[in-house]
């Protein structure tokens, strides 16, 4: 081993604090050489070891009736869905990336977590994603959307797995720091699912997929916790958008399994093979001896150093035992993949990295990365409640003449039509069935022909984070759950995306801590476990010389169950003539609501009324309709409010709506407010008896709004016009935008 010794100047150059550097000391028992020490600080960086989150990650809750893999264990985490199948999915996160290159950065992104889902031997069924943008009157804004969507659009493409749904968002908070959040879902045979794990003293560790370049090798953790290019520099535009690989390796992977010649799968990911490989050891409470001599290469030149730091995309580490290998080398070769070997496992807990006969790093895996003894940080961190406002309704002047507000409304990014945003995904990857005609609250996906579907939602609004993170943060499972509840779905469980601001700024760090709070709170209320995700720190601004963090944006992926496909319930109306009825509460509350920032200027206030047991029997309540098939059409308020809730209903077939709005609440409040647990339900007039009786019997507040019509828009006996005109309006929006047109 080399016998330089470091220094806290070297140690600091790695992005270490002197504490740190203590603390290596101890862990191997003399100074770390500098090979060691760079390990060291991959392995320690935030994004490998989560050593500013760890702490808080650890309220949410892990286990449930239906967890097969829980957080924290594997690349992903899985629930049992019956049958002997399993749904293996989570939700991660680019947005560092697609700031600086964001059509690279976002096929990237899809594609990294898509690893990490088939990794484990489930089949990629459907992508949905979570976007956040800037100001729409920005160009910025306009051209990182479409370079976004243009990079989502090639990798589902090029994977043949169709993007299902999401949300999009665009305030100035995010001006110049997009989120751009995946969630990828798979379904796989629950016998069938491989750990990441290297066990077993004597068997083999080997990489298989691209030849290993110098992508990422001149960065350093702290560059890639703040942001980084991911290993982008010097590729051509060709070489980052081929998804082929992504493909071939998951051939390879399902072949492997179903001969079962592996023992365990892990993605290379951006610590490279060295954060891999020490992943796959303390996961099998093993040590590891490797070296970098028949590792596949693209370029001559590279260095142990780099070719295990290197954040080349399209590598995994498989482990097997060695009677495996010319079987394993065969299935490879015919796929046109390439392998190297990498190493064998040891009893001894530590990565040897050894060169020729010489020693040139020796490290306990256990005090590595994610999960194991790395460093745990508690940093300061401030409730900061000195921006919450309460809008009072009664204080806001009230709109004089409503069809105007509409019109003011039919405006805005975030509540029109995201038609044009679907046409941009690929039509051919998409079943023709009555999800496609007849959209529901959530996703509804496939998963054998007997019926059995998954249902599956991305929620968190970004109007209800601004001021109280905690309550923001159970609105967003509430909602998710909500949806699923209102496709005619069980939610199961959750993935989630933290994205926050600097840890070490004490306001930023205290929304975190809140929203932690609040998700751990509202998955434990609504029984979904946390089984996958992801914390990203650093998403800010410069506004006016001063780094601000963006909005608190804890994303929230669900996923939830549905018996029969065929059976599930849509949001359209579907008969003129069907009674309206808004199952709920309407209240004086226009917090958090799309109406007061686009209407009245107010972008930060408290998020809107929600009482947590109000909305549990909601879900129930909506459940029994479903069941008892009282109910043509389903749809919860949110965004938008009660007005938007109607319009959207109304737009697929083209159905208009006339109703009576509620005299105990102001106008404006009623249709635009935006608190929570209410849905609207349309009801065929042969069940309306049997439906006002069963919610008679649930005790549970709900009023007649009014009825489906052939096609106008009235409110309080005033005509909003024809719903195909609306129509015109609402779908065209945001293409208009983004081809530059005033709107």
């Amino acid at each position: 081993m080399s016998i330089s010794e470091t220094t806290i100047h070297d140690a600091e150059a790695f992005n270490l604090t002197s504490e740190e550097f203590e603390r290596i000391q101890e862990i191997i028992g003399r100074k770390p050489n500098q090979l060691e020490l760079e390990f060291f600080s991959i392995l320690w960086s935030e994004h490998a070891s989560y050593k500013h989150s760890l702490k808080w990650l650890k309220l949410l809750p892990h286990k449930g009736e239906h967890v097969v893999v829980e957080a924290g264990r594997e690349s992903a985490g899985a629930i049992d869905i019956g049958d002997g199948d399993v749904c293996v999915f989570k939700v991660e996160s680019h947005n560092h990336p697609c700031s600086v290159q964001p059509r690279l950065g976002a096929s990237t992104g899809l594609r990294v977590v898509t690893r990490d889902v088939f990794a484990m031997g489930a089949k990629p069924v459907a992508f949905l994603d979570s976007l956040r943008f800037g100001n729409g009157k920005r160009d910025t804004a306009r051209w990182l959307f479409e370079e976004v969507v243009n990079g989502l659009a090639d990798f589902e493409k090029g994977f043949s797995v169709p993007i299902v749904g999401g949300e999009t968002f665009f305030c100035d908070a995010f001006n110049t720091s997009p989120i751009v959040n995946n969630m990828v879902i798979g379904i796989g045979k629950k016998d069938h699912l491989i750990s990441a794990v290297a066990s077993g003293p004597g068997n083999l560790v080997a990489v298989v997929g691209v030849p290993t370049g110098d992508e990422g090798i001149a960065g350093d953790a702290f560059t890639a916790d703040v942001i980084t290019d991911n290993g982008t520099k010097g590729l051509s535009i060709d070489y980052l958008k081929n998804v082929e690989i992504e493909k071939e390796l998951f051939k390879v992977i399902q072949k492997l399994i179903d001969k079962k010649l592996v023992i365990g799968i892990q993605p290379v990911g951006a610590q490279g093979i060295v954060g891999a490989v020490t992943e796959m050891a303390a996961r099998g409470n093993s040590g590891v001896e490797i070296s970098t001599q028949d590792v596949p290469l693209r370029m001559d030149g590279l260095t142990p150093r780099d070719i295990l730091v290197s954040e080349s995309w399209g590598r995994m580490l498989i482990c097997f035992t060695p009677e495996h290998l010319e079987k394993i080398q065969t299935v490879v070769s015919k796929l046109g993949v390439e392998m190297g070997l990498l190493g064998k496992v040891t009893a001894d807990g530590q990565l040897t990295l050894k060169e020729n006969g010489e020693l040139l790093a020796s490290m306990p895996v256990n005090y590595l990365g994610l999960g194991g003894k790395a460093p745990v940080y508690e940093p300061v961190y401030i409730m900061d409640d000195a921006k919450a406002v309460h809008c009072n309704v009664e204080e806001l002047p009230e709109p004089d003449h409503y069809p105007a507000v509409v019109k003011m409304m039919m405006t805005s990014l975030n509540l029109v039509s995201k038609k044009w945003l679907s046409k941009k995904f690929s039509k051919s990857l998409k079943s023709d069935d009555m999800s496609t005609k007849y959209p529901s609250d959530a996703s509804i996906i496939q998963v054998n022909d007997k019926g059995k579907a998954l249902v599956a939602t991305m929620d968190c609004n970004p109007g209800y984070m601004t001021s109280d993170p905690y309550k923001g943060a159970q609105i967003a499972v509430a909602e998710a759950a909500r949806n699923i509840v209102c496709a005619g779905g069980k939610p199961m469980a959750v993935s989630d995306c933290l994205n926050f601001g600097n840890p070490g700024d004490p306001k930023a760090y205290g929304a975190f801590v809140a929203s932690v709070k609040g998700l751990a709170h509202a998955c434990e209320l609504f029984k979904v476990p946390v089984i996958s995700g992801n914390v990203s720190f650093y998403n800010q601004r410069s506004v006016e010389g001063h780094i601000v963090p963006v909005t608190p944006s804890p994303i929230i992926g669900m996923v939830g169950l549905l018996k029969d496909a065929q059976r599930h319930t849509t949001l359209s109306f579907r008969h003129k003539g069907d009674m309206i009825f808004l199952i709920g509460r309407s209240r004086d509350d226009v917090n958090g609501s799309e109406y007061i920032r686009k209407i009245h200027g107010i972008n930060t206030s408290l998020p809107p009324f929600y009482d947590e047991a109000e909305e549990q029997e909601l879900h129930q309540v909506i459940s029994g309709v479903i069941d008892k098939q009282l109910v043509r059409s389903v749809h919860d308020v949110s965004n938008g409010g009660l007005f938007f809730t109607l319009l959207e209903s109304a737009v697929p077939v083209e159905f208009g709506f006339d109703i009576t709005t509620d005299a105990e609440v102001r106008k404006d409040a009623f249709l635009f407010g935006e608190s929570q647990s209410r849905v609207i339900v349309s009801v065929s007039p042969e069940k309306q008896d049997a439906f006002v009786d069963y919610m008679v019997e649930q005790e549970f507040p709900f009023s007649i709004l009014g009825h489906v019509t052939k096609g106008e828009v009235r409110i309080d006996d005033e005509s909003f016009g024809f719903i195909k005109e609306m129509k015109n309006i609402f779908e065209d929006v945001l293409k208009d935008w983004v081809e530059g047109r005033p709107l």
